[in-house]
């Protein structure tokens, strides 16, 4: 036992989670300890109920379960969020009441009458009271700690905490809880509230910049030389957001370079000897973190990467009243794609008969010598023998993955989801763009450009939405992106004039080895691609949709 548990005893000032802590065997402590839990959770949420609506005595409550909270290990966590999300969740048997009593006089209001109930003192009443029952009471225990100065922090690591628990006890009562803490935290993460900063190593405090160190989730900063070269100015710059429940917290940070031209090596970035010699055309987003695994789902990375935009435009303007920095890419990781290919390549070595769409065309095969075959090149990769007759097939296979391989209508990589949802263009693969450990095992070194062309990125984001469409920069600039743009576009063909013909014949029938099967169908109806004319070094010129 780290501290008391007794919730009646508990003194220690409240913090958020250990995220090194991991959950074991979820044990909920024996019947006394619960009840205590319950009895705290129930005091804290009823207390300005019944205590008159003062606020000195819900406070003093609140801050005990928290303080309660914070000294309990992660096994016992598990057991106060348990009896939280299952024993405060709605109370089902008062709202059917509730809802029958509205439905009930909602009728009697006239029995002859069957068009739509007029709203009357009575109705509204009764729809407040069905609308209060399918609240769940802790919501209320939300309100309570939102209430205190650090009250903020606490909810953001306590979802941290249930995050955590629901990857090895997902249970409906905690994704419940999960949810309605998730809309929660969204109404008071808002763009209104948000503060963005620009930090830099002359003026922000070392307590920050340890912090950003810390987190930094794209590309590790080794030493504090390392960091430095990262946040000297005027090319190199980073931007926060801070919100006022959570101060000297970085919620979400982005790197920023600025550069002559579009770059295709994160090391030419992390490594320029003078980044400041450069001037500059082009904004490039070459990591973007975040602190606080609790907002996970709240969309603060899209809002930060907007607003930055904003924010170098206008430090960077031209006489003619335009900005300096016109073009806005990224450089991504890809950190799915290596266990996506070995997990397809295991499964076409282990399938009988042709596989329906095969990894490997036949000119690769010939390319990777006599005799070779998907065993072959599977044990290539494992070895890291990324030799120069790889490059070709991995970077395909790569943009097949980027463009093609969808979980519905959503892209599998969940770092192109994120910027596609966002409105980006997909631009350009990169060999061998970053050379780190991690970056081989992630994606075999290859990274990618995402280009947000600003007229177009409300477009994009509304057709990735609705329909799955991804956007990519026209012209093409390498053969992989090509060739996955011509197979997108062979697949919707097929898919049309199968649809058709079944149409036609009323027959559904479809060919097992066609790439346009009905499961390939409703991942491929859906990439119809969105083309928009970009000059890479020059920056953005107006954009020309081609469907």
């Amino acid at each position: 036992m780290k501290v008391a548990r007794n919730p009646k005893h508990a003194t220690r000032a409240f913090v958020t989670n250990d995220e090194n802590e991991t959950p074991t065997n979820g044990s909920i402590g024996s019947s006394g300890e619960g009840d205590d839990v319950r009895q705290l959770l129930r005091a804290t949420i009823l207390a300005r109920k019944e205590h008159g609506g003062g606020d000195v005595l819900p406070a003093l409550l609140a801050r005990r379960c928290c303080e309660f909270y914070a000294g309990l290990d992660m096994d016992e966590r598990i057991n106060f969020l348990t009896i939280l999300s299952r024993d405060f969740d709605v109370d089902r048997t008062h709202a059917l009441a509730a809802a029958q009593s509205y439905i009930d006089k909602s009728h009697s209001l006239d029995d002859d009458y069957q068009g739509p109930v007029s709203a009357t003192p009575r109705i509204n009443r009764h729809e407040r009271e069905l609308r209060a029952a399918l609240r769940p009471l802790y919501e209320q225990f939300f309100d309570q700690i939102n209430r205190l100065p650090e009250g903020m922090a606490f909810l953001v690591g306590m979802r941290g905490d249930v995050l955590k628990i629901l990857q090895s006890h997902p249970t409906p009562p905690l994704r419940h809880l999960s949810t309605s803490l998730l809309t929660h935290l969204q109404q008071t993460f808002s763009t209104t509230t948000l503060d963005l900063r620009p930090l830099t190593w002359e003026t922000t405090p070392a307590s920050i910049l340890e912090l950003i160190a810390h987190y930094e989730a794209v590309h590790a900063v080794p030493t504090w030389q390392q960091l430095k070269r990262r946040l000297m100015g005027p090319n190199r710059l980073c931007y926060a957001f801070f919100h006022k429940g959570m101060p000297g917290v970085p919620l979400t940070f982005v790197m920023v370079a600025l550069v002559g031209s579009v770059p295709e090596s994160v090391q030419d970035i992390l490594n320029d000897p003078d980044p400041n010699a450069t001037v500059p055309t082009a904004g490039v987003f070459y990591s973007i973190s975040s602190s606080q695994k609790g907002l996970s789902g709240v969309d603060l990375g899209n809002f930060l990467i907007k607003r930055v935009v904003a924010e170098l435009q206008s430090r960077h303007p031209t006489t003619s009243g335009g900005s300096q920095i016109k073009t806005f890419v990224t450089l991504s990781p890809i950190p799915r794609f290596r266990i996506w290919l070995e997990t397809a390549l295991n499964h076409e070595m282990t399938i009988k008969g042709p596989p329906p769409a095969p990894l490997l065309l036949e000119s690769e095969v010939v390319t990777l010598g006599e005799g070779a075959d998907v065993k072959t090149f599977k044990t290539l990769l494992e070895q890291n023998h990324l030799t120069p007759a790889l490059k070709p097939i991995l970077l395909r296979l790569c943009a097949r993955y980027l463009l093609l391989e969808k979980k519905r209508a959503a892209i599998l990589d969940p770092v192109a989801n994120f910027h596609i949802r966002n409105g980006a263009c997909v631009q350009r693969l990169n060999w061998m763009g970053d050379t780190s450990e991690k970056g081989i095992a992630q994606s075999y070194g290859i990274m990618v450009n995402y280009n947000y062309v600003l007229p177009r990125l409300h477009e994009n984001n509304m057709r990735y939405l609705l329909d799955g469409t991804v956007p990519v920069i026209q012209p093409v600039v390498d053969d992989s992106v090509k060739w996955a743009v011509a197979q997108a576009t062979t697949l919707v063909d097929k898919t049309t004039t199968t649809t058709t013909n079944n149409n036609n014949n009323n027959n559904n029938n479809t060919d097992d080895h066609d790439m346009a099967s009905a499961q390939d169908r409703r991942k491929v109806a859906k990439i119809a691609l969105v083309t928009v004319d970009v000059d890479m070094d020059a920056g953005t010129r107006p954009p020309q949709p081609k469907l």
